[in-house]
């Protein structure tokens, strides 16, 4: 599909040449500050994507827990996380709509405190995976919410860096996961030394024999070396629990609770704008017009089938954009950022690096590019368009890949005398990072909060979140097996998902830069003149009511349209 025509909505042809990126959020300041404020969320999911791979390869933790060093266990014990949030996502589609954006967020920290509390002081490995899956419902909960609430708080002209904020929340919260635990493997040392354990409890070969250090006392490397960075990251939770208090609900929400006034009032709030604004005005509008019609057409479906609302979902012009979230969603995790994120010692490990010093400084630098490089699309992704990014990275992530292969492939069994070759990898894994940064990253999350209709939205989002943590938990379970039995043919498998999504966002998902969340209803049936002929009629027959038929600019709305529509409220 093209890119879009010019913009059908009143604040859409308004705000189009308003500026975007950073001086667009400097003129917005109270709807900046507060997106920014709610990414603390996801924070905490980006560090609690990058703590575990390094504590993993601390030899205090595996003196502790010497069942958990096999690959296989660790790829369940890194997964157990995302499968807590694939149904933390899925649950709070209905809390959100429930109980609101603002109080689900709050749910959330309580839920993630009680798993980061059981993981922080676990005794046993049955404790830390108790641990790994409650704190992942928190996780979840935030992934789902936090880009949704953005999204519907955010004028059209920012949403793209708005929603994109959480991503960089998300790297900032993984690079301070990696330089962290990096930081605290030198506390009493950077090897365990078991008390009684002959050689420091290291094997001829050079590794460390952890079944001989278990139930003795680390001489060296302390445990407060892995069981701090795991309870730190209740601080940012915390915070956004009491912070959230102070922040404005959903306009969106508001008006889907039928609380006009208050819907007034947050839009007023978040765009500085007097109630009595035409603009302002003209957003109220339209918003109530696309929760009449979601309104309407529900309850339609409601009186003809069971499960009705989550049957809308499943119609024709749905599903589609059900399938385009879900297969962008399952692109990005197959593009192996999470592979990267959760097992980078390891993979630097394979690339005949032994020091886990090394290991974990080359995992610290791809935390901080990862920060650097999500700036491009919080600045300019209004600018540019979401398919000219998630293209771009596409093509970089599957370059670099093919790249890693095939040095791989040439040196597996001569590290020793290939250490330039070793460097060469790590630079393009470094590469692939940033590729994935600016596009896939944050793209991929600000484009499924925009395909759905106001009614749908929570439902569509936590469908598609878990359909993400899903593949997630696939890539956690399976990528160190997968690094051990097809070693160099790893990276062939993850370009060839790069290659395949570049293509599927070229032929198959649409831009939607620019659009208000409302008018992208009417623009995913194609255009006024092509949806459904029932549809039209009743878009049209509400906009007639609420005084929007016809009218080209805000200023042209008729004075007292917001309480033209009292009757309608009283009666849905």
């Amino acid at each position: 599909m093209g890119k879009a025509a010019v913009s059908q909505s009143l604040v859409g042809r308004a705000n189009a040449n308003k500026q975007h990126g950073i001086l667009g959020m400097l003129h917005n300041p109270y709807v900046f500050m507060t997106c920014l404020f709610a990414s603390l969320g996801c924070m905490m999911y980006g560090y609690d994507q990058g703590v575990m791979g390094s504590i993993l390869v601390m030899q205090n933790f595996e003196a502790h827990f010497p069942t958990l060093t096999g690959s296989t266990i660790q790829g369940w014990l890194v997964s157990a996380l995302e499968l807590g949030a694939w149904f933390g996502a899925l649950f709070n589609g209905y809390l959100a709509d429930r109980i609101s954006r603002k109080y689900s967020m709050l749910v959330a920290v309580v839920i993630f405190t009680l798993g980061t509390g059981l993981q922080a002081g676990a005794q046993n490995p049955a404790m830390l995976f108790a641990g790994r899956v409650v704190g992942g419902i928190g996780i979840g909960m935030f992934s789902m919410v936090i880009p949704l609430y953005q999204a519907e708080i955010a004028p059209p002209e920012l949403r793209g860096s708005l929603v994109s904020l959480q991503q960089l929340s998300i790297t900032i919260g993984t690079c301070i996961s990696f330089w962290l635990d990096y930081g605290m493997h030198f506390v009493g040392g950077s090897n365990c030394d078991p008390a009684g354990v002959a050689n420091g409890g290291m094997l001829p070969d050079g590794t460390f024999d952890w079944t001989a250090a278990h139930k003795t006392t680390c001489l060296g490397e302390k445990t407060i070396s892995w069981r701090l960075p795991l309870a730190l990251q209740l601080i940012p939770a915390w915070i956004l629990f009491f912070g959230m208090f102070f922040l404005p609900f959903s306009p969106r929400w508001l008006m889907m609770k039928h609380r006009d006034e208050e819907c007034v009032a947050s839009l007023s709030k978040l765009r500085r704008l007097s109630p009595e604004d035409p603009l302002l005005r003209a957003e109220y509008l339209e918003i109530k017009a696309a929760v009449i019609f979601d309104e309407e057409t529900e309850a339609e479906y409601n009186s003809n089938n069971k499960f009705g609302a989550w049957r809308v979902l499943f119609t024709a012009n749905m599903f589609r954009r059900l399938s385009i979230g879900c297969w962008i969603m399952i692109f990005q995790q197959f593009t192996g950022i999470n592979a990267v994120l959760y097992y980078a010692p390891q993979i630097f490990g394979t690339f005949g690096f032994t020091s886990v010093t090394t290991e974990l400084l080359a995992t610290g630098v791809t935390g901080i590019l990862q920060i650097i490089f999500t700036l491009p699309a919080v600045l300019f992704l209004d600018n540019f368009g979401r398919k000219t990014f998630l293209i771009v990275g596409a093509v970089g992530m599957c370059i670099c890949h093919v790249i890693v292969a095939a040095i791989d492939g040439s040196f597996e069994d001569s590290w020793a005398t290939h250490r330039s070759g070793g460097w060469a990898s790590i630079a393009f894994i470094w590469l692939f990072a940033v590729n994935f940064a600016y596009s896939w990253g944050p793209v991929a999350w600000v484009l499924t909060q925009e395909i759905f209709p106001n009614s749908m939205r929570s439902r569509g989002v936590s469908i598609v979140a878990s359909t993400n943590w899903m593949f997630n938990f696939i890539i956690g379970l399976t990528t160190r097996d997968m690094l051990a039995s097809m070693k160099f043919g790893t990276y062939i498998f993850f370009a060839a998902f790069c290659a395949g999504g570049g293509i599927f966002v070229w032929l198959y998902v649409p831009e939607t830069k620019n659009k208000t969340l409302e008018e992208l209803d009417v623009y995913f049936g194609g255009d006024a003149e092509g949806i459904a002929v029932k549809d039209r009629e009743r878009l049209r027959a509400i906009e007639e009511r609420l005084g929007l038929s016809g009218v080209q600019a805000p200023e042209d709305l008729k004075a007292g349209q917001n309480e033209k529509t009292s009757e309608h409220d009283e009666s849905v």
